[in-house]
């Protein structure tokens, strides 16, 4: 049987030849996603952060995520060389840091309380989570990085997340159901 979502796909507006970034971008936008922050610090102390939303729990036994970075990020970089970094997730009210990590700041902890995990990674006061990773495998995925990271510590907080939705925040609205 024919699934009646897929009707029309090789209709007017279908797609014909490669996808183009931007339309990709846009197909990806449809999907809502949390809003992270990766950190790091390389071997000669510089401390270093992005914002992603390209994450996600990989498995539980044993307990992994994986992330994904640009080539050309300094973070990715010093993830590379001291094979650690602290996952976090924001809440709601985080859209301001996930700003600052998104930016081109060259010093992006100068205004953001943070603390030094055990593995030495910075980790992000008030976040709805955080992890610290050790790196155990990484590929190549296009023009990016898929970093995989054996979770050694987390800590978590109430709240709700940050989402990021058709090129905006979002958050949560509840629908009444449990």
């Amino acid at each position: 049987m024919e699934d009646p979502s897929l009707a029309g796909a090789d209709g007017p507006g279908a797609a014909s030849g490669p996808v183009s970034a931007s339309e990709l971008r846009a197909f990806a936008g449809h999907f809502a996603t949390g809003v992270a922050v990766v950190t790091s610090r390389s071997p000669d102390g510089t401390l270093c952060g992005v914002t992603i939303n390209a994450v996600s729990s990989l498995s539980l036994d044993p307990p992994l995520f994986l992330v994904c970075l640009d080539h050309g990020s300094n973070t990715l970089g010093a993830i590379l060389e001291s094979r650690r970094f602290g996952l976090h997730f924001l809440s709601r009210d985080q859209t301001r840091l996930s700003q600052v990590f998104a930016s081109k700041e060259a010093d992006k902890f100068a205004s953001v309380e943070h603390d030094v995990g055990g593995s030495g990674v910075p980790l992000l006061r008030g976040t709805l989570a955080a992890a610290e990773c050790r790196v155990t495998d990484v590929c190549t995925g296009g023009d990016h990085m898929i970093v995989l990271g054996a979770v050694e510590t987390v800590r978590m907080s109430g709240g709700e997340p940050l989402l990021f939705h058709r090129g905006a925040y979002a958050a949560l609205r509840a629908t009444g159901r449990t």
